[in-house]
Order: structure tokens, then C-alpha cells, then sequence
């Protein structure tokens, strides 16, 4: 057979033909396989093989379609992929173009939850010391979940009791189904940046994995990870565990117990004011004590080291001492008073006049008036004076008679 320039085709001529006549022929599928070869170049797009135990499909999901996953693909899942097929003309391959990618089944499910998991643990997300601590008095308190569930319910009232002196912001998002992710994430962005909720609880009732499966997508992650307010995440019963309830700040087994660690009750709150003030109280009396015991030591230290007083103390020694030393010198004076008279008894004792008035006297020689002591020191005829009593009377000696 002769080739003929009328029936000869280019490649990029086939290849187009092959493109027109292939996506005619086939409308949006879904294909179900293995994910492989999965690559996430900067531009945000993913490329990835579709395969089964016979056959591989090559696929890619572009970024303005791959941003609504509600879990992070890896390689080995099995996942079922909703999109179009199409013809690569550059390289003549055919592929397909996924705008939805849904995990296949339960075990899928978990290991995108597993995936998910271990990346965020990596990236220090679940960390312990990065916990923020749970304010003790709320003023005010957010809510993102359905206002249609159960879970609001049950906070509500729990509140309504428990706290009725905490302000309450409710932020109504989905809670599964298509979006209910995104949803979730700008409700917890909005509460966070307007500053109105001191916490902030994210959750809902319980349900399936797949009910649950908002809170176990990256976005609600990142939210609650990037969140300045503190977050408390009760998702589901207590056996449930979800991303979001290990982003958070603390994790409530349910919507209840959330509502009840938000918030301390009332009574428990004025039960320590009032202990408080029974404190402060007694802080207050010791403190007036000691400063009244200042200020009477600062008083009395006062009055000690005040001019008035120490003169007042100085004349009182002065007192003192002039009492004691007149005592003294009484003392003194009638001691030697005493001891006068004794001298002036003796002395009376002993004056001559004293003798002479007992009927003695005192012969003095003439003229020189020497007191005579023996009759022989006079010669006969001499005179002398004789001192009496009463007087004086001049005598002669005359001659001694013999008796």
C-alpha cells in the first residue's frame, strides 16, 4: 500500500483527532483504584496514578479543585475519583481529571485520619506545652456548631445554670456534608479575630466516621491550631477522638462536658469571693494592727525623745535626788546632833563649874592665879582664891592644926 499525502496524518493532527473522538465519547465518570505516584508540586496541583491489580491511570487534580479534600491523600489509599477523561497532546497519553476525590470506605477513612495525624504531629501541632490554659471566669463565650443539633442544646442549658453570668456567641456552620470543613474554620477565624469570646467550644453530637469527617480535615486544624483564643473541642461521644480534638486547646468527651469546663459554676465562684474577702479581711486586720503598734512605739518614742519630757524627767531625778539627800543630811544632822549632846553631857560632866555647883572648889594662887594642888604650896599667911559656884572669896592660910 502506497502512502498518499491525502489520508497521511500529523501527530499532533492524530493526537487531536484521537482527544476529539475519546472525550466525546466518554461523559464525568467515576473511577475507583489505588492512589500512586502521588506528587504535590509548588503549584499546588496533584499528580497521581490510579491503579488496580491490571491496570494504571494516569490523573490530575488541579489546585482550585484539590483545596476542597476533606483529607490528605497518600499514596495506597483507595479512593474513588469523579472527573473527566481527556487526552495530554504533548505527550499522547491519555488521562483523567479528577474534581472530586472521596475515600473508599471505612479503612480509606482511617488512613487518611492516620495520615493526616502523623503529619500534623510532625509539624508540632498536638504539642503539650503549646496548650493554651482555659480561662477560670469567662465573660463571655463562643460556640461554633449546627443550631439545629443536639450539641447546642445541651450547652445552652448547661450554661443557662451553670454560668449564668457569661455572655454566649453562637456561630451556626454545618457540621458534615460538602463545605461543612470550610465552614467550621472562617466560624472559629471570625470568633477569634473579633475578640468578643474569652474560649471558644467547637463541636457537635455524635455519628458515624463520616458524619465526623469535617473535624478531621486540615482546615478545622489549622483554625483551631492558629487561633489566639483558647479552644475546648468536644466532637462527638467520649470514645470519639478526631484532628480537631488534638489541635485544641483541651478536649471535652462531649458537647456537655465542654460546656461545664467552659464555665465554673456561680456558686463555686462566690464561694471563693467570699473566702476572698474573709482573707483580705484578716490581711486587713493584722496590717491595722501592726500599724497601730507602729504608730503607739512611734509614739511613745515620741514622748521619749520630746524636750518637755526630758526636762520633766530631768527635774524629776533632781527631785529625787534632793529628797534623798535631804533624808541623807537629816540623817547626818541627827546623828551628830546626837553624837553633840553625848559630847555636851560629857563636857558638862566635866566642867568645873559643874563640879563647883556639887560643893566643890578651885583654890588659885595670888596674884598668878596658879590652881592650887597641895595645901604645901602655899606658905603661912598667903593668900588665895577660892572659886565657888556662886562667886569668888579670898582666903589666907593659917597655920595647920593637928586634931
Amino acid at each position: 500500500m502506497e502512502p498518499s499525502t491525502d489520508t497521511t496524518l500529523t501527530v499532533s493532527g492524530l493526537t487531536a483527532l484521537i482527544k476529539e473522538k475519546l472525550e466525546g465519547a466518554f461523559p464525568p465518570l467515576w473511577v475507583s483504584g489505588e492512589l500512586s505516584n502521588l506528587s504535590r508540586p509548588s503549584s499546588g496541583h496533584l499528580y497521581f496514578t490510579l491503579k488496580d491489580d491490571s491496570a494504571e491511570l494516569r490523573c490530575a487534580m488541579f489546585k482550585g479543585m484539590n483545596r476542597f479534600l476533606r483529607f490528605q491523600p497518600e499514596d495506597g489509599m483507595q479512593v474513588i475519583l469523579n472527573g473527566k477523561l481527556t487526552v495530554y497532546e504533548q505527550r499522547g497519553t491519555y488521562q483523567l481529571i479528577a474534581k472530586r476525590m472521596e475515600p473508599a470506605g471505612l479503612g480509606t477513612l482511617y488512613l487518611a485520619f492516620e495520615a493526616l495525624k502523623k503529619s500534623l504531629s510532625e509539624k508540632g501541632w498536638f504539642e503539650p506545652e503549646i496548650k493554651k490554659p482555659i480561662p477560670h471566669y469567662p465573660q463571655s463565650i463562643g460556640i461554633v456548631t449546627s443550631k439545629t443539633g443536639a450539641a447546642i442544646q445541651d450547652i445552652l442549658k448547661i450554661l443557662s445554670r451553670r454560668a449564668p453570668y457569661a455572655g454566649i456567641i453562637v456561630k451556626h456552620t454545618a457540621v458534615q456534608g460538602t463545605g461543612s470543613a470550610e465552614q467550621i474554620a472562617e466560624a472559629v477565624h471570625a470568633l477569634d479575630k473579633s475578640g468578643f469570646a474569652n474560649v471558644i467550644i467547637v463541636g457537635r453530637g455524635g455519628g458515624s466516621l463520616e458524619d465526623l469527617w469535617a473535624f478531621n480535615e486540615e482546615a478545622v486544624a489549622a483554625a483551631v491550631f492558629e487561633c489566639e483564643t483558647p479552644v475546648i473541642s468536644a466532637v462527638g461521644h467520649e470514645t470519639d477522638m478526631t484532628i480537631c480534638d488534638m489541635a485544641a486547646d483541651f478536649r471535652a468527651p462531649t458537647p456537655s462536658a465542654a460546656a461545664e469546663i467552659a464555665a465554673r459554676p456561680a456558686e463555686e465562684i462566690m464561694f471563693e469571693i467570699n473566702s476572698y474577702n474573709a482573707g483580705l479581711s484578716r490581711v486587713m486586720e493584722n496590717s491595722l494592727r501592726n500599724a497601730w503598734q507602729e504608730l503607739d512605739s512611734a509614739e511613745n518614742r515620741h514622748l521619749h525623745l520630746s524636750p518637755n519630757n526630758q526636762i520633766n524627767r530631768k527635774l524629776q531625778w533632781v527631785d529625787s535626788y534632793y529628797h534623798q539627800l535631804r533624808q541623807m543630811s537629816q540623817g547626818w544632822l541627827k546623828l551628830h546632833a546626837s553624837n553633840l549632846s553625848g559630847r555636851l553631857h560629857e563636857l558638862h560632866a566635866l566642867n568645873p563649874e559643874g563640879i563647883l555647883d556639887r560643893g566643890y572648889a578651885i583654890a588659885t594662887k595670888l596674884p598668878d592665879k596658879t590652881v592650887l594642888k597641895d595645901p604645901e604650896e602655899l606658905a603661912q599667911d598667903d593668900i588665895f582664891e577660892l572659886q565657888l559656884s556662886k562667886g569668888k572669896m579670898t582666903a589666907r592660910k593659917t597655920v595647920k592644926k593637928n586634931r
